[in-house]
């Protein structure tokens, strides 16, 4: 097996820390001496014209990216040389894959699934399962047990 190259860390910038999944990739891209990629994508499906909501798209941008530097430092601090630091909107899925992962030539990409009951699955959906339904490269999925 060759060595991963560009490693993508897709995180909720506003849902619960993800402390295994960082960590995990973090490790990925330490020993493999490849270009860790952080990234969020907010999600404006369904917001309507942006246009409307571009004040708060704003505030919403800027806590992200406050958010996503912190889990910079945390990587750098961890030993990983190459960090990178990747803001998007949109669907997180479609971006994930379709968009993000070949834009940054990603070969893998570290997700987290949290263990929430059968119907909190139901009615939030998984990104984590999407992301593992259609990406083109490989998907580590790291369980987080939130409970």
């Amino acid at each position: 097996m060759s060595a991963y190259q560009n490693i993508l860390l897709g995180v909720d910038v506003y849902g619960p820390e993800v402390k295994k999944p960082f960590h995990q990739a973090c490790a990925y891209a330490r020993d493999n001496d490849a270009i860790f990629h952080i990234a969020t994508v907010l999600n404006t499906k369904g917001t309507g014209t942006l246009k409307r909501m571009d004040p708060k798209l704003k505030e919403l941008k800027r806590q992200a990216y406050e958010t996503l530097e912190t889990y910079q430092q945390q990587a750098e601090e961890a030993g990983v040389s190459n960090v990178k630091m990747i803001l998007d909107t949109g669907s997180p899925k479609a971006r994930i894959t379709q968009h993000l992962a070949p834009e940054y030539d990603i070969d893998l990409l570290v997700v987290g699934a949290t263990q929430g009951n059968k119907v909190e699955n139901l009615l939030l959906g998984s990104v984590a399962e999407g992301v593992v339904r259609e990406a083109k490269c490989d998907v580590l999925t790291v369980r987080e047990n939130l409970g």
